[in-house]
């Protein structure tokens, strides 16, 4: 019954949170309409009988009639809006009239008029505000007429007025100004609170993402400029900004800051590769390109600037080697690339053979950019290859290898020093500091060494053995690593193991097995997506093996994506069968770092946001310790886009309370280690009742891993434990397994073991 009721008054919630004006106004007029209908049925029915008896017919005619017209506006609600509101208005000014003209009693004729005055607040609530306003000047017209008449008007000489009429007069009113206005208000009220809350919530989410791109925008490594189709500024970050001297360059247009060769290009900045020079100094070179376009019609530039290999240029015009200049040369240190210090390298061995070789390596440079901004990161790039190159010796040989690797190369047989004495003044000549715009910092550098005493090596084989001992080296505890065999033999496994990933990344290979989190009687919880390769001989490369090269050689973010996409894959597959199982999946912490997946995490929580209940991210404490501020805000944002997180390896790394209290997980799995020896060794189960009472202090869930026996399951119930995940109850497993098991069985709320 009331389903009808609020579906007839359009009070459901659909109707509701429509932000249709038609709607509302339908919905505000039917509650007057039937509150109205219903109310004013027992004065209809009273009155008639009491004209009945007095043989006043008229009486009866006028109060059926208009109780009819009610009936119609009702009907006409559902088909025709303007015809019901129309009938409504037109209602209130008769019932008023009548009362006015045909009431012998003029005391009580006045209420008439005060029936009347509630029509430009129906006009306001159903038409314009032009209708609003004549119907306020109409009013004037009975206003006046209570003002300056004292007798009853009596038109047709005939009355209306029954003994009740007193009464039937003071309930219609109050019936109409305390019961259907006040309904009807509400109803807009509450529409109005409910298009508040959705408009905030949707404000707040442009906000968020608004925020978001600007992020991107401002923190892009390059240069970048949204211009309007004309030239004029939109948007510069920092970058931009500081390459092109401006405090703020919005609102400034392309051609009172830049130059270009090419003056009959009016539109230079839709070109690529186009050379510019700053008007305020024309000594800074820049290369303008045109990225794309907005569908705003307006267009994303990028600067680079080529003041250095310009200045390189000109000194190198009357040269030969003027058009190999840009193939030669850093764009960013302005160093010899690799390639060229190579040739320069042979080159010095025509006249000597035994020289050293060493490859510098800067430490924690992507956990500063994160942290800071790219632009910052090339700002410390650059000016640690100047104070270096400043610092070191003629004979020394200087270049940059790629990203935040260099090389060294020095002759040895005009030294009198050892080999580990030159390695160590030249450690020596490191910037302790680096004093950049973002403030100092006192970088850690890690070293790869190779010697040859000897023609027997080329460069490029010494560059590879520096590239094997620089594997070994360690910032913290052995920042200097010499060449060993055995190590270049262990590096030509992981290379050629590196080309079968990239062959299984691009043949989709890896797959993703699945393990549940139970219940201690063994009803599924929820899965743990484990990552399998599979080889032709029927073995498995391990996981940590996969995460190990893909940090080394930059595909974590390639990985991380197919374990993503495919752990929706399996969420899809489980709705498919009703089921609504969580699945979780483990991140290595560096692969949030790339841009390329965390994007892609966005972007589920953008277009798919009722996935995210279903799916986990796990963390390790020592990936989250490793990279620390950088990644902590990554997982705050995932954390307010709605993913659940959760802290794997519980107990393994070196996470205080302090961290874990501001961590914003909502899972902690304790590591396997800690149950092995339980319930034997007291030591253990101390440790465990101590962290499933951490757990519940902090309102955490907690997963005890690595369950293996009925007694180890048994004593960690009396412990309290809630979830646990093991060989016990099932052993990881592809998802075909457990879809055919959950498709079976004979109940898709939990299946047990």
């Amino acid at each position: 019954m009331l389903s009808r009721i609020k579906k007839l008054l359009l009070l459901t919630e659909t109707h509701l949170n429509s932000p249709s004006v038609t709607v509302l106004q339908q919905s505000a007029l039917r509650i007057i309409l039937t509150s109205g209908l219903l109310l004013v049925l027992a004065i209809v029915l009273h009155s008639s009988w009491q004209a009945y008896q007095i043989g006043a017919w008229y009486t009866i005619a006028i109060t059926t009639s208009f109780y009819a017209i009610l009936l119609l506006a009702l009907y006409f609600s559902s088909h025709q809006l303007g015809i019901s509101r129309v009938i409504l208005l037109f209602t209130v000014f008769s019932a008023g009239l009548c009362m006015l003209l045909f009431i012998d009693d003029f005391e009580l004729s006045k209420l008439g008029t005060i029936f009347v005055y509630t029509a430009p607040l129906i006009a306001l609530l159903f038409f314009n505000s032009t209708v609003t306003l004549l119907v306020m000047a109409i009013n004037v017209l009975p206003f006046l007429f209570i003002l300056y008449s004292n007798t009853p008007v009596n038109l047709f000489n005939f009355s209306i007025t029954l003994p009740a009429t007193p009464i039937y007069l003071h309930s219609l009113l109050f019936l109409f100004f305390n019961l259907c206005i006040p309904l009807t208000i509400m109803r807009m009220l509450s529409t109005l609170n409910r298009n508040a809350t959705a408009l905030k919530a949707q404000n707040a989410t442009i906000l968020e993402s608004n925020q978001l791109y600007q992020d991107i925008f401002n923190h892009q490594s390059k240069a970048t400029l949204l211009v309007t189709a004309d030239g004029q500024i939109l948007k510069a970050n920092a970058k931009a900004q500081q390459t092109l001297g401006l405090i703020s360059a919005e609102h400034s247009h392309l051609t009172d800051i830049l130059s270009t060769a090419d003056q009959g290009n009016a539109e230079f900045w839709l070109g690529h590769d186009t050379e510019c020079q700053l008007l305020t100094d024309n000594s800074k070179h820049l290369l303008l390109n045109h990225l794309c376009s907005t569908r705003q019609q307006h267009h994303l530039l990028q600067l680079d600037d080529i003041t250095p290999l310009t200045l390189m240029h000109k000194k190198l015009a009357a040269s030969e080697q003027q058009h190999e200049l840009w193939h030669n040369y850093d764009t960013l240190t302005s160093l010899p690339n690799a390639g060229f210090l190579l040739r320069l390298i042979h080159k010095q061995r025509e006249n000597t053979v035994a020289g050293l070789m060493i490859i510098l390596r800067l430490c924690h440079i992507k956990a500063f950019n994160h942290q800071n901004s790219y632009q910052a990161g090339d700002e410390l790039l650059t000016t640690f290859a100047q104070q270096l190159q400043n610092a070191l010796p003629e004979q020394v040989m200087f270049g940059r290898l790629r990203g935040v690797k260099f090389v060294l190369w020095t002759d040895l047989l005009n030294s009198s020093s050892s080999v580990s004495e030159q390695v160590t003044q030249l450690r020596h000549l490191l910037p302790a500091e680096l004093k950049l715009s973002v403030g100092s910092i006192q970088p850690m550098y890690e070293m790869g060494v190779s010697i040859a005493t000897s023609n027997h090596f080329s460069p490029e084989e010494m560059l590879e053995q520096c590239e094997s001992a620089l594997e070994l080296a360690d910032a913290y505890n052995c920042p200097v690593a010499y060449y060993q065999a055995d190590s270049l033999q262990q590096r030509n496994l992981d290379l050629q193991l590196l080309t079968d990933l990239k062959q299984a990344l691009h043949d989709d290979e890896l797959t993703l097995w699945l393990q549940p989190k139970v219940t201690p009687d063994g009803t599924i919880q929820s899965f743990e997506a484990l990552l399998r390769w599979p080889r032709a001989d029927g073995s498995f490369v391990t996981p940590e093996t996969i995460i190990r090269l893909a940090e080394q050689y930059g595909l974590i973010g390639e990985v991380s994506s197919k374990v993503l996409s495919q752990a929706i894959t399996i969420v899809q597959q489980l709705r498919a069968l009703a089921l609504k199982y969580p699945v979780a999946i483990n991140l290595a912490g560096s692969d949030l770092l790339v841009h390329s997946f965390y994007n892609a995490l966005i972007d589920v929580a953008t277009h798919q946001p009722d996935l995210l209940n279903q799916l986990t991210l796990e963390l390790t404490e020592n990936s989250i310790i490793s990279h620390k501020q950088p990644l902590f805000d990554k997982i705050h944002a995932l954390k307010k886009l709605g993913f659940n997180i959760a802290l794997d390896d519980f107990g393994t790394g070196q996470a205080s309370l302090s961290m874990l209290s501001k961590l914003p997980v909502d899972k902690i799995k304790l590591d396997r280690s800690f149950v092995k020896e339980i319930p034997h060794n007291p030591v253990q189960v101390r440790l465990v009742q101590s962290v499933i009472q951490l757990a519940a202090a902090l309102q955490l869930k907690l997963v005890i891993e690595g369950i293996e026996t009925d007694i180890q399951r048994r004593f960690l119930i009396k412990l309290g434990c809630k979830q646990m995940q093991g060989y016990f109850f099932a052993k990881p497993a592809p998802v075909a397994h457990w879809l055919k098991q959950l498709a079976t069985s004979k109940v898709n709320r939990a299946v047990t073991l």
